[in-house]
């Protein structure tokens, strides 16, 4: 990986990856704990989760601008002690209204240390390297989601599930110590206006879309709420498009969609995400409801997700340095489909449900390893190098819009099959096996975006590089 300072400037940067990825899994395996602690329905429990997202979603983009503006090392510094702040005030909460409080604030961290990671890490790695470099990111990624279930499961029963949290506070601090020393100080453009009106318009509309997808949050006037967060969507997105097309310096570039890889790069993304966190969010409570495992042993079976995703993902990265992207995307989302088939089928046929289950979670561990690596490299390598901080951010946003669809679509679509199937005599199934069987299609979607993208890897073409570095 060259020099001693870039290795160290990898593991730094793993660093934050690991913090992300490990909460958010301690969180999900721990989730049907929480929610039996504090009497929550699995739609209400579901915004332990999703609060953390949409403030990520919200932050990414304005943390990838300042991410190309300001001093890095400041930025990631200042990420790693407020996650650790954040994490004991999460440990802390008896309520949800102050756990959701913690993990706002654990999400503003997560915000800047996402965005800022991977710019560091394209500017300081050659582009023949940089496929390894990410791959090795989504290995960080992939050991935190690892980690995550076992010892969540451990801490749950050992200590109750505020215990959890805890663990991120040593991580936070060593983080902190290391961006001092060994993350570069500079960004790289020139000092830009930040685009407020641009924030604010996307923040409106991302806040509204969500709220739309969650009715869970405003039980008794989903009607009247539709229609009011309908209206503000359809003025605030036109208004943030419009905004990011005159701006100078917008958040979001839209010329760099121009470039095939980077648009369906990105779309697919989103779509893998969703597809893993249907399945992510959903098992637990599958786990626990109707085959009564223990957080213990519910955390144990899901980590040969992200055991399987930890193996593949330097391999894929280093692998796609050579073969390219498309082929290694597209494979990885048939698998991923396969697997939300093969959960739907284990609920559908419960005499051989555990060897589906097994089998599901194979196929989604090694689906998702092969997909992130090359697609995240194809997508950065499609961005000129004075706008990776945006690129990543939006690269982020993707991920984490994928995340929010599919702990929505694992929480109020399944809320509301339970509802309308509430006198059958197995509402649970039948709700969570037309989950599994639409996440599955999403699956198949996604198969036909990755293979919109190009064979030949590359940049954007000269006149639209040059037209987006200009914008």
């Amino acid at each position: 990986m060259g020099s001693p300072r870039n290795t160290w400037i990898l593991i730094t940067v793993g660093i934050g990856t690991l913090l992300s990825s490990m909460t958010n899994s301690v969180t999900n395996t721990v989730l049907p704990v929480i929610a039996q602690h504090l009497h929550l329905t699995i739609s209400l429990a579901s915004w332990v989760n999703l609060i953390y997202l949409l403030v990520l979603i919200l932050l990414l983009l304005p943390a990838g601008r300042l991410a190309d503006m300001v001093n890095r090392r400041a930025l990631m510094t200042a990420g790693y002690i407020v996650f650790g702040l954040s994490s004991v005030g999460a440990a802390l909460s008896h309520t949800l209204f102050w756990l959701l409080a913690a993990r706002g604030m654990s999400a503003v961290a997560g915000a800047l240390l996402l965005s800022v990671g991977p710019a560091v890490l394209t500017a300081t790695f050659p582009r023949d390297q940089r496929g390894r470099a990410l791959g090795w990111q989504a290995l960080m990624t992939y050991f935190g989601l690892a980690v995550g279930p076992i010892l969540g499961g451990w801490l749950a029963q050992l200590a109750g599930w505020p215990a959890v949290f805890w663990v991120a506070v040593p991580i936070s601090a060593l983080g902190a110590v290391q961006a001092l020393l060994w993350i570069p100080g500079a960004g790289l453009g020139r000092p830009r206006a930040f685009d407020t009106w641009g924030s604010i318009f996307f923040v409106v509309a991302m806040v509204a879309v969500t709220l739309i997808m969650n009715p869970s949050a405003y039980p008794g006037q989903e009607a009247l709420a539709l229609v009011v967060l309908g209206v503000v969507a359809l003025i605030a997105a036109p208004l943030f498009i419009l905004r990011q097309q005159r701006f100078a310096d917008p958040m979001i570039d839209l010329g760099l969609f121009r470039a095939r890889n980077y648009l369906y790069g990105t779309l697919g993304a989103m779509i893998n995400y969703l597809c893993f966190f249907v399945a992510l969010f959903l098992l637990p409570f599958y786990l626990t409801t109707i085959r009564s495992w223990s957080v213990g042993q519910v955390g144990l079976v899901l980590t040969i997700m992200p055991a399987l995703m930890m193996v593949l993902a330097p391999w894929a990265g280093s692998l796609s340095d050579r073969l390219g992207s498309r082929g290694l995307s597209t494979l990885g989302m048939l698998a991923n489909a396969l697997g939300l088939g093969a959960f739907a089928l284990a609920a559908v046929v419960p005499s051989v449900g555990l060897v589906l289950l097994v089998g599901g979670l194979v196929l989604m561990g090694a689906g998702t390893g092969l997909f992130a690596a090359p697609n995240n490299a194809a997508i950065m390598k499609a961005a000129p190098g004075s706008k990776q901080g945006v690129a990543s951010g939006t690269l982020a946003t993707a991920r984490y819009v994928g995340m929010v669809g599919g702990t929505t679509l694992g929480s109020s679509l399944f809320h509301l099959l339970t509802n309308m199937d509430a006198r059958g005599p197995h509402p649970f199934l039948t709700a969570f096996i037309w989950v599994m069987g639409i996440g599955a299609a999403f699956g198949l979607l996604g198969c036909l975006v990755t293979l919109s993208m190009e064979r030949r890897e590359g940049g954007l073409p000269h006149s639209t590089a040059r037209m987006s570095q200009e914008c």
